[in-house]
């Protein structure tokens, strides 16, 4: 058996005892969380330096924006414009049209016009709040959107407020498992491809 010289134990005692107090101590920080500012901000900053990527081609984004609203002049925009927006993007033969609108209620006129183009394109996916908020509030869906053509826009925010992740699936309180928005929309334009989730 080796026998450690006296200038060996005191390397390690020199070396050993300082790093096992900063492993210690960077647990504890861990757990009580005191780093996970300084975590988010560092995360932040490699998702702000990383390079651009590419727009894809095959989606396309309408938003509806301060200018639009003035021009119709009514806030939200009555059911009737929605409507005539999805007949024009129907024309194009889309494999998914995702409404990231709540549309819980009706709004005056045309409420008949959107239920029709509802019921006139399939390819339509609209949007509920199926995790209840502080209150326990939920948003339904459009009532007249079949369950599969719904998927959900809940967001959990991290403790900063900032929103960093995505839900793609949960369980509401009847105990039915539901799929994002996003799922829905992948689902729907990757099926054309033979690809199923």
């Amino acid at each position: 058996m080796k026998r450690f010289t006296e200038e060996e134990i005191q390397t390690w005692r020199v070396g050993f005892i300082p790093g096992l107090v900063v492993i210690g101590l960077v647990i504890l920080f861990r757990i009580t969380g005191v780093l996970q500012s300084l975590e988010l901000i560092a995360l932040d900053s490699f998702l702000r330096w990383r390079p651009r990527e590419s727009i894809d081609k095959r989606i396309l984004i309408v938003g509806i924006n301060e200018q639009d609203i003035q021009g119709i002049g009514t806030y939200p925009i009555p059911d009737r414009d929605l409507a005539s927006l999805l007949r024009k993007l129907a024309t194009y033969k889309p494999r998914a049209i995702g409404i990231d609108i709540v549309r819980d209620l009706p709004v005056d006129p045309g409420y008949t016009d959107l239920v029709a183009a509802f019921q006139a394109i399939k390819t339509v996916i609209g949007i509920e709040k199926a995790l209840p908020d502080q209150y326990g509030n939920t948003i339904n869906p459009p009532p007249t959107l079949p369950p599969e053509q719904v998927g959900f826009a809940d967001v959990i925010p991290d403790a900063d407020g900032h929103i960093r992740r995505s839900l793609l699936g949960t369980s509401n309180r009847e105990g039915e498992y539901k799929f994002s928005l996003a799922i829905l929309l992948a689902k729907a334009y990757l099926s054309k491809e033979g690809i199923s989730l």
